[in-house]
């Protein structure tokens, strides 16, 4: 009976230790090879396309990732490399190049508009499914006489990942020949997106977009590096120097 008993204890610490070691694999990030982890090569980024009229920075699960180098001409397009990781927040804040005590351009002699567009190398892309809310607004009533500006107080936490956007309302998407995009944008691969804004594209001259992905939506099957940091990652050892 107690060699029984010692046999029956040897195959439950046998099942716990089984148990634990799917657990680690689990932890890993999931892809193509869940049960390793490797670094992440130049293939496993993809591309981020983006072009604003007339500025922009961009947040990817908190972090920021890109900023319009240029702010009014010649509305240039930014593309930059980034490493995904699913569910993915997307924070904008856009603004038009208006002056901002009267809402105007050009030595306030002209109402400017705004437009925002964007593509990801996994198939994301702007459209009006994106969350958008307005922080500037003028000249009000279009008053070029005697122009005024309105501003909402931005949130300090706007980009991060567990802000609520519940009630905002969604963008609403424009033309091409609403924005008038000057030639980078047709040199970019846009396809598929869509010019995004606030209700008002010519008054609204900064404008906060939002938007969360639950997965690729090309169905890309992608290796989670998030954590990367906090794991010793499986690659060969250096060689020492000599």
């Amino acid at each position: 009976m107690k060699r029984m008993t010692l046999v029956f204890g040897s195959l439950v610490c046998l099942a716990f230790s089984v148990i634990a070691l799917a657990q680690r694999q689990n932890d890993r990030p999931a892809g193509p090879n869940p049960g390793k982890l490797k670094k992440p090569q130049m293939s496993d980024t993809i591309k981020a396309n983006v072009y604003a009229d007339n500025w922009f920075m961009l947040y990817v699960n908190g972090e920021l990732v890109a900023v319009d180098s240029i702010k009014f001409i010649p509305h240039n397009v930014i593309s930059v490399d980034i490493l995904p990781a699913y569910p993915m927040t997307i924070a904008v804040m856009a603004k038009d190049n208006a002056d901002p005590k009267t809402g105007m351009e050009y030595a306030n002699t002209n109402i400017g508009d705004g437009g925002f567009i964007l593509k990801f190398g996994d198939g994301t892309v702007t459209n009006a499914s994106w969350k958008a809310k307005q922080f500037s607004r003028g000249p009000i009533d279009r008053d070029t006489k005697n122009p005024r500006v309105e501003n909402t107080p931005i949130p300090d936490n706007w980009f991060a990942v567990d802000f609520d956007d519940s009630k905002w309302e969604n963008a609403k998407e424009y033309t091409e020949e609403q924005v008038g995009p000057k030639q980078p944008y047709f040199e970019t691969d846009f396809k598929g997106a869509k010019f995004i804004w606030s209700d008002d594209i010519e008054l609204d001259n900064t404008v906060i977009f939002r938007h969360m992905i639950k997965s690729p939506p090309d169905g890309k099957e992608r290796i989670d590096y998030t954590n990367l940091n906090n794991v010793v990652p499986d690659a060969p050892p250096k060689k020492p120097k000599r």
